[in-house]
């Protein structure tokens, strides 16, 4: 069953989305402050949350970073806002709607972004795994060296080079550029290795850090070619010939 969390100031519009979204597949409930969010968020897990972006006690950003990563997102805006679709990317939003609007469009919306889930499952994707696609055998995690076309990386000494050169990467960095290339060829979802940095890391991480990272890593590493960002999805470090 498709568990929909709308977290919307206007009591009157949760009530018309409500109406719109119940039926014998969906299970839906409405929040309208941020502190009610918060505990629904931690008690239920959310096929898809529907976040307001101006909620009674603050901004519906606030939200985001609690909210799992399995769980789709998607953003209602005031009137006259302009979409920020970097800002979009960096929470993983896949799509918005502005205000006033039909609740038919929005429940259009709603059951698309529904059906996409749907169907990653039904093909057989490991999806349910938090990555995508399937790892290299070239190399696996545990490799002491890890050669790739120019680039060496000791992770057990914290030595990496590009070309020859050393190249000096902090301690978020070096976990991150791990995952990513002891993970080679699989889209690793933001959420994912979120929770995995922040096992590894004193400071809090959230989607925009992450974002923040992966961006100085490519230009640290010069490595345009094989970071790759997965729209709304996550990040991997893809082979040469595939790059």
């Amino acid at each position: 069953m498709n568990r929909i969390l709308i977290a919307e100031s206007d009591a009157g519009l949760s009530h018309r989305l409500r109406e719109a979204f119940v039926d014998g597949s969906s299970y839906v409930m409405c929040c309208d402050t941020i502190k009610q969010t918060e505990t629904m968020l931690e008690y239920e897990d959310w096929t898809l949350a529907l976040v307001d972006e101006k909620m009674m006690d603050g901004s519906g950003f606030k939200l985001l970073d609690e909210i799992g990563g399995d769980t789709i997102l998607m953003m209602i805006l005031n009137e006259n806002t302009v979409p920020n679709l970097e800002r979009f990317y960096e929470y993983g939003i896949v799509d918005y709607i502005n205000k006033p609007f039909n609740p038919t469009v929005l429940k259009a919306k709603v059951f698309t972004q529904l059906k996409h889930k749907s169907d990653e499952f039904k093909v057989g994707s490991s999806a349910c795994f938090d990555a995508l696609g399937v790892a290299s055998t070239e190399f696996m995690a545990g490799d002491e060296i890890v050669r790739i076309d120019k680039y060496e990386f000791d992770f057990r000494n914290k030595q990496y080079k590009y070309e020859g050169n050393s190249v000096m990467l902090d301690d978020l960095e070096q976990n991150l550029l791990q995952l990513l290339v002891e993970n080679r060829d699989v889209v690793l979802k933001k959420y994912t290795l979120l929770e995995r940095l922040r096992i590894g890391n004193d400071i809090k991480i959230n989607c925009e850090h992450l974002a923040e990272a992966v961006q100085i890593l490519i230009e640290k590493l010069h490595a345009f070619k094989y970071i790759k960002i997965i729209y709304a999805i996550g990040y991997m470090w893809a082979s040469h010939e595939e790059a």
